[in-house]
């Protein structure tokens, strides 16, 4: 039984391990893209602006 309990437990710190390593890439992954959207919304922001000042022109 204890060879049981034994296999169970590593099984469980083995599963554990994989999910705290995929939570840890999946909170990189949210940092990356809210920087990303960040940066395309100053993106968009700027064309707004050159497209009113561009419009003003003509």
């Amino acid at each position: 039984m204890n060879i049981d309990l034994q296999k169970l437990q590593n099984s469980y710190a083995s599963k554990l391990g994989v999910l705290e390593a995929n939570n840890t890439l999946q909170e990189v992954q949210i940092d990356q893209l809210t920087k990303e959207n960040a940066d395309l919304k100053k993106q968009l922001e700027d064309l707004k602006a050159k497209q009113a000042d561009t419009a003003k022109e003509d």
